[in-house]
């Protein structure tokens, strides 16, 4: 037993470390490769002046994990030492907090670079150091996750505010820095009103599945984790277009959140010790993962299709006065 569980153990490790790519891996590669090829002519003295690329999409649609695979893959972008052994960062990647503002920004960018940064000092001068030592470390490239944390209001002051930190980041003195932003819906605002920047920028977005347009992909990719990778038989009550569609439902189209649920349930299936995996386990996992009440379990309902995965806790959340006021009335 002890023996099983350690192979399971592993089979969950490697599994989740796995890359799986899915239909817009291909595409991101290609739009990440030209944007690097073009930060090369623009360090030769050609290129245009769009440099910023924005990555957007809802959470769960994994522009996270296939963006990461794909900077990881180009090995120019590692640190190493330049021709006169000094070390070159030619990328910085951070993942931006909530509470982050524009000023905690140049602070963590400066650390990541080397050097030391308080909140003491002034706010420009801080860019202005940024900028300094984003050259001196030949750092041509850099990626900010979840970068709508950033903007703390949709006010024109707040968004014109980020909209004129990221362009002096884009205004190095004869340093062509390229900036990728990547995040959910609400990082779009920054492109919107003001076309400096739009002028200066790529976008591209990541889009949810749907179902049947899909469904090929939806149909391989469980294919490829419970079986090809987990030794398990997917039966025919899987490949229909009933179960397939529960899936993207329950899923909402997140390729991420997919890939996560199949995870999931192979690994339940795993644990029983079957050969197989089944809707059951399916059921099981979107249980624990949505919390809603049993008749509300999309993998399982029969009216799955009326059941909209974000109000699975809706029933739980405290009612207002005024709101329970209004339902007293509905219920005469």
């Amino acid at each position: 037993m002890q023996n099983n569980d350690s192979q399971l153990r592993n089979l969950r490790v490697r599994e989740s470390l796995r890359f799986v790519p899915t239909p817009m891996t291909g595409s991101l590669q290609t739009r990440v490769y030209e944007f690097w090829e073009h930060a090369q002519d623009c360090l030769a003295g050609g290129g245009s002046r769009r440099r910023l690329f924005a990555i957007i999409g809802e959470s769960g649609t994994g522009k996270t994990t296939a963006l990461n695979w794909v900077l990881n893959e180009i090995e120019a972008l590692k640190p190493h030492q330049n021709h006169s052994g000094e070390k070159s960062i030619p990328m910085v990647s951070m993942v931006i907090p909530r509470t982050c503002t524009t000023k905690d920004l140049a602070i963590r960018l400066l650390h990541e670079l080397g050097q030391t940064a308080s909140h003491k000092s002034n706010e420009d001068a801080l860019y202005e150091a940024a900028r300094t030592q984003l050259r001196a470390s030949g750092t041509i490239l850099l990626h900010l996750d979840e970068a709508q944390h950033l903007k703390k209001s949709s006010s024109d002051a707040a968004v014109k505010g980020l909209q004129d930190r990221f362009k002096s980041l884009l205004a190095i003195p004869d340093w062509p820095l390229h900036l990728i932003l990547s995040g959910v819906e609400e990082l779009a605002e920054l492109f919107t009103g003001d076309q400096q920047l739009a002028n200066r920028s790529l976008v591209m977005r990541f889009e949810r599945l749907n179902y049947p347009g899909d469904k090929d992909f939806v149909e391989g990719i469980l294919s490829d984790i419970a079986s090809g990778n987990c030794g398990l038989s997917v039966p025919a009550a899987l490949r229909t277009d009933d179960f397939l569609g529960r899936l993207v439902n329950a899923t909402g189209g997140g390729v991420g959140t997919m890939i996560e649920m199949i995870r999931a349930a192979s690994f339940k299936a795993l644990s029983k010790g079957h050969s197989h995996i089944d809707p059951r386990d399916f059921a099981f996992v979107y249980g624990r993962i949505s919390g809603g009440r049993p008749d509300d379990n999309i993998m399982k309902a029969a009216a799955w299709r009326d059941i909209d995965r974000r109000n699975a806790l809706v029933d739980l959340v405290p009612q207002s006065p005024k709101r329970k006021s209004a339902s007293r009335r509905a219920a005469r």
